[in-house]
């Protein structure tokens, strides 16, 4: 009988674990990209609705939470900032993650439209 390399049940105990931990971390990760996608997308979203002359602040932040309301958020806080030359739009939140907890943030400055005399 051969008795080279270990058995069945010492390679599970060895290779299992490491196998799970390799998919949670990309899952993790994964989980991650996809909350920092997120509020990228949100503050675009916002400073995009609260550029135009007569845009309100309140529409520009419920653009923005609709867009971060997809399930990768929780705690999520918009706020958006006008001056006569610009737009702010600043979203962050907690990934919803497996592992450990991770905030992300995103700030998204755009120019304001502006009349001009012709």
């Amino acid at each position: 009988m051969d008795q080279r390399g270990i058995s069945g049940s010492v390679q599970t105990v060895i290779v299992l674990p490491v196998a799970l931990g390799l998919f949670l971390l990309l899952l993790q990760w994964s989980l991650v990209g996809w909350a920092d996608a997120t509020v990228l997308a949100a503050a675009q979203q916002g400073a995009a609705v609260g550029a135009p002359v007569e845009a309100r602040v309140a529409d520009a932040e419920a653009a923005a939470g609709a867009v971060a309301d997809n399930g990768s958020l929780t705690d999520v806080k918009v706020t958006v900032s006008q001056t006569s030359t610009e737009v702010v739009t600043v979203v962050s939140g907690r990934a919803v993650t497996v592992l450990w907890p991770r905030r992300v943030e995103s700030t998204v400055m755009v120019p304001r439209e502006r009349l001009t005399g012709s």
